[in-house]
């Protein structure tokens, strides 16, 4: 091949290259490559045939297959059988009891932010905890509440709990809607009576706000099992980090606006639908004066004492003490005792989290009350739980060397939350905080979790009443401080910004959306926005211009590299991006930009110069060169066949000047992934408008998939000549061309010093046999 020979030219292995690279090889088109070396297709098995294998298959009962169908299905089985009990029981015991403990407050405190009992938390972490150990394929995630999906679940309950406010105060509750009120009540140890020392809402209505809750358990946890078992786990790549840190970040906002009127004391309402914090803050501000200032005061105590522990000393002990001090229950049991004793309820006006039931709740079936107005929300909670759970997962997975299956997580979430759903549970996902302490911790498998869902048992039976005179704004500093994680990720947009403009564009449009709107319209907006930049990202792409580098096959963009150098008669270009129909029209202008060359109006500069060269009208044909876009001038092509300088004892007026810049075009494919009947459409567009001015399209490094889906279009069928196994197989082909040319110009040209018309004429008599 041209060049083989100079590829030591400024490859010296002085200057740390490696060995030198040698290839002899002929010029492959990719058709010809493909006939000689690709593997055969198999002969297709017939439709009744294969059904029959695979149904033989699935009905083939045997030890090994029983086996590794209970693993597939329960997942634990197959990690308790390499289970060290002597090494990593005590890590587990360890880690499940630290975790158990900062479960305990912030299972109350997420319950609330999900505007339902506090006692509700407590039974997330001990039920869906136990059926993910079944189900899960991870090791180290801590399940249970967190906080977007108690905002999300809360934002549901909230406006179907106002709305059937609404109607109670129109219409008398029947002896059908009271009876799953009374059983719900039941459940929670609560009656009429009892009420007003549980909260300071009605006892029916704690009880239908956790009849939404469960039916919003129920819908999502058969979405996502659902979604498990049809293997759609995929969906999450939609979601990617930018937009999920967008979104949480934006949801902790509002997580935060939440919590301001337990700081404050104030009694304000929890607004709805779009602008919540705007409206939400506005009624603060409306409220300031009515501050409760014994809160205020415990609240900011609680907060400056949760962050020195948690953020300083918590932090700088972590690799001497892997057990981290548990601020959070020490916060709690110290405000319990602080308000019991000091009677905060009645002297200042403290709120307190209520009554909490001692015991199990009864299992019940959720009554989907008025499910039709927030079904679809269910499965977005769904996806959003799944979307932070799994990239947990992912992360766990890959620090401690195992492999999770996504599907299998999600049918794990799903079978937490719907069994859940049966005890006053809403939807679950995993804690970043509580999994990184059960990791640090020595957690080695999900029995961590058991041990910590024990705690909660021991915390349910028998300590749960304790906490009703917990201060409630206790549990919202806890909240807060926790959130400051999620904060923290708005330092990622410089960083951000740096690697890819457009994530950092999704970043920034999903947090505002979700800030300003709200959580769920703000997530639909960035999922919306995200698939735009995806079309954007092969719209603002742009043809590049490639040339060869050190006289070798490489072929680099010039922008980019320098000590390029371009092939006479050709030009080279790369497009970093599919080729479909969003993208094929600006793919040709950019082209046409690139290459300095609209093929319309050199067809008719060539139309010109042919005319007058018919006629004699001149001996030098002056080309208009204004009619073309952007033409670089060139050189004339000279008897010697360059393009460049004439020969010694030649003159420059000798020839006319041809006013295409090349004779070869070569687009390089490798960066196409796909192209669709629009991009295939717009190659043929593009080969044959330059084929009618004399310059020969050829493509080259055009993957298998690509080739596959022009063949099926009957592309290769009459451009297979156009097509080459590389950008350098094209390039070294274009050269021989030129090369072949130039010789047939030699035997027809004659004497072209006394004749230019007569080479004129040859030249495009020549142009006209090759196109």
């Amino acid at each position: 091949m041209a060049g083989d020979d100079n590829m030591n030219g400024d490859f010296k292995s002085s200057e740390g290259l490696g060995p030198h690279v040698r290839v002899n090889r002929s010029a492959y088109r990719l058709g010809t490559f493909r006939r000689l070396y690709l593997k055969p297709d198999e002969p297709p098995t017939p439709l009744l045939t294969a059904a029959k294998d695979k149904l033989g298959l699935a009905l083939t009962c045997n030890k090994e297959k029983a086996k590794k169908t209970c693993h597939s299905v329960f997942p634990f089985m197959r990690i308790m059988r390499k289970y060290d009990v002597k090494n990593d029981l005590i890590n587990d015991l360890i880690a499940g009891l630290t975790v158990g403990i900062m479960q305990l407050p912030q299972g109350m405190a997420y319950a609330m932010l999900a505007d339902l009992p506090p006692v509700v938390g407590l039974y997330m972490s001990f039920f869906p905890t136990l059926i993910y150990f079944l189900f899960g394929t991870s090791k180290q995630i801590s399940m249970g509440t967190v906080a977007v999906v108690s905002l999300m679940t809360g934002g549901i309950v909230a406006r179907e709990t106002e709305a059937w406010r609404m109607s109670r105060m129109t219409t008398i509750p029947t002896t059908t809607t009271a009876a799953p009120l009374m059983t719900t009540l039941a459940t929670l140890g609560l009656d009429n009576t009892t009420a007003a020392a549980a909260t300071a809402m009605d006892a029916e209505e704690i009880a239908y706000k956790i009849q939404i809750a469960t039916s919003v358990a129920f819908i999502t946890g058969l979405a996502q099992i659902g979604m498990g078992l049809c293997r759609i786990g995929f969906v999450t790549t939609y979601m990617g980090d930018s937009l999920v840190s967008g979104f949480t970040t934006g949801a902790a906002v509002h997580v935060f606006t939440s919590q301001v009127k337990y700081a404050l004391g104030l009694k304000i309402p929890r607004y709805e639908n779009v602008f919540q914090i705007i409206r939400t803050y506005g009624s603060i501000i409306t409220n300031i004066p009515k501050t409760n200032i014994p809160e205020m005061v415990i609240t900011l105590i609680c907060i400056i004492i949760l962050y020195i522990v948690k953020v300083q000393i918590n932090q700088r002990i972590k690799d001497r003490c892997r057990i981290p001090i548990p601020i959070e229950l020490i916060v709690v049991v110290t405000g319990t005792l602080a308000s019991h004793y000091g009677n905060f309820r009645e002297m200042w006006g403290i709120r307190t989290v209520g009554k909490i039931p001692a015991g199990l709740p009864e299992p019940s079936i959720p009554t989907f009350v008025n499910v039709s107005s927030y079904g679809f929300e269910c499965v977005v909670v769904g996806i959003v739980a799944f979307a932070q759970s799994v990239s947990l997962a992912v992360l766990m997975a890959k620090k401690h060397h195992y492999d999770i299956d996504a599907n299998k997580e999600m049918i794990g979430y799903g079978a937490g939350t719907l069994f859940g759903s049966f005890f006053s549970c809403y939807p679950i996902a995993a804690s970043v905080s509580r999994s990184s302490v059960q990791d640090s911790a020595g957690g080695r498998s999900q029995l961590a979790s058991v041990f910590s869902a024990c705690l909660v048992l021991v915390v349910i039976l028998f300590i749960g009443p304790l906490f009703q005179e917990l201060p409630s704004c206790c549990l919202s500093a806890i909240i807060m401080v926790a959130l400051r994680s999620m904060f923290l990720q708005v330092l990622q947009l410089r960083q951000l910004f740096r690697v890819s403009p457009f994530d950092c564009a999704i970043w920034v449009v999903t947090f505002l959306a979700v800030v300003i709107l709200s959580v769920d319209l703000g997530l639909y907006i960035g999922i919306v926005f995200a698939f735009f930049t995806v079309v954007t990202r092969s719209q603002v792409a742009s043809v590049k211009t490639m040339e060869n580098l050190a006289d070798n096959d490489i072929y680099k963009m010039t922008d980019v590299y320098t000590k390029t150098e371009a092939r006479e008669g050709i030009r080279v270009i790369t497009y970093n991006t599919p080729l479909y129909y969003a993208n094929g029209e600006i793919f040709l202008k950019s082209v046409y930009r690139a290459t300095g060359v609209k093929p319309e109006k050199l067809r008719k500069v060539l139309k010109r110069m042919q005319a007058k060269t018919a006629l004699h009208s001149t001996t030098n044909l002056i080309v208009d060169e204004s009619t073309i876009v952007e033409l670089e001038p060139v050189p004339p092509r000279t008897s010697n066949g360059n393009y460049g300088k004439p020969a010694n004892g030649e003159a420059a007026e000798a020839a006319p000047k041809d006013p295409r810049p090349f004779r070869h075009l070569v687009i390089d494919c490798s960066a196409m992934a796909f192209v669709d009947p629009v991009g295939i459409k717009t190659f043929r567009q593009l080969i044959e408008e330059f084929k009618g001015v004399g310059i020969t399209v050829y493509l080259g490094g055009m993957r298998d998939e690509v080739w596959r889906t022009m063949e099926a279009a009957d592309f290769t069928t009459k451009y297979a000549d156009n097509i080459f196994l590389t950008v350098y197989d094209a390039v070294q082909t274009a050269e021989n061309s030129l090369r072949s040319e130039v010789k047939v110009d030699e035997m027809k040209g004659g004497d072209e010093n006394t004749d230019p018309d007569a080479t004129v004429e040859t030249q495009l008599l020549v142009n006209e046999e090759r196109t």
